[in-house]
C-alpha cells in the first residue's frame, strides 16, 4: 500500500533517450524565442553617435531658447519648447528612440501649425526649427518623413 521513496524514484525515472530529446526540444524552443524577440520594440538599440549629437545640441538649444520664442501661438510655443528640451536631453544621453520620438512630435506640431496659421510672420522661425529637426533626424535616422 505504501511505496517507498526509492520505488517512486525508479518508477518515475526518465530514460536517457527521453532526456536527450527533451533537451533538444528545449534548445530549439529557446533559439526560436530568441530569434522572435530579436527585432522586438523592447530589444536594446545601438546608441547614437555622441560626438555628432554633441555638435547638434547647440542648434537644438538655440531652437528651444531663441528661435521658438518667435512662434506666435502660446500653446504651440510651449509644446515646442518642451519637446525641444526633451530632444536635447535625449541627444545628451544618447537615446536614439527618444530622440526620434521628439523629432517626430515637434515636426508634426509645427506642420499642423503651419497649415492652420498660414501667412503668419513666424514662418522663418518655423523653417529654422525645421532645419534643426532635419539635421537631428539625419543623425538619429528618423526616416524620410522629416524633410526641411
Amino acid at each position: 500500500m505504501f511505496l517507498s521513496f526509492s520505488t517512486l524514484l525508479n518508477k518515475n525515472r526518465i530514460s536517457p533517450a527521453t532526456s536527450s530529446a527533451r533537451t533538444r526540444v528545449l534548445l530549439v524552443a529557446g533559439a526560436l524565442l530568441l530569434a522572435a524577440c530579436g527585432d522586438s520594440p523592447l530589444a536594446p538599440e545601438a546608441p547614437i553617435d555622441r560626438v555628432a549629437a554633441a555638435r547638434l545640441i547647440p542648434s537644438v538649444t538655440d531652437a528651444r531658447v531663441r528661435i521658438s520664442l518667435g512662434i506666435d501661438n502660446a500653446s504651440v510655443r510651449e509644446r515646442a519648447v518642451h519637446d525641444l528640451m526633451e530632444l536635447e536631453s535625449a541627444l545628451t544621453s544618447g537615446d536614439g528612440r527618444k530622440s526620434r520620438f521628439h523629432v517626430r512630435v515637434v515636426r508634426s506640431l509645427l506642420d499642423e501649425y503651419r497649415l492652420t496659421e498660414s501667412g503668419k510672420p513666424d514662418a522663418p522661425d518655423l523653417t529654422a526649427i525645421g532645419l534643426v529637426l532635419y539635421a537631428v533626424s539625419q543623425l538619429v535616422d528618423a526616416g524620410n518623413a522629416i524633410a526641411p
